[in-house]
């Protein structure tokens, strides 16, 4: 697997394994909860950018 492929994998799991402790830390606290949920959506963005960037780089070398 292409390094830019694993690591945007790996941002996007961890941004799934994220969103039920932001679910649960709703009892807790409401900013933290807001908070948790932001970062899970920066890390989705940040792992579609690299998966993007893979998919593109291996189009365009085919």
């Amino acid at each position: 697997m292409e390094k830019r492929l694993k690591l945007g994998v790996y941002f996007m799991v961890a941004a799934v394994v994220l969103m039920p402790v932001a679910v649960l830390a709703r009892n807790l606290s409401e900013i933290l909860m807001f908070s948790l949920l932001l970062l899970t959506m920066l890390l989705e963005l940040v792992g579609l950018f690299f998966v993007a960037l893979s998919l593109f780089k291996k189009k365009k070398s085919s």
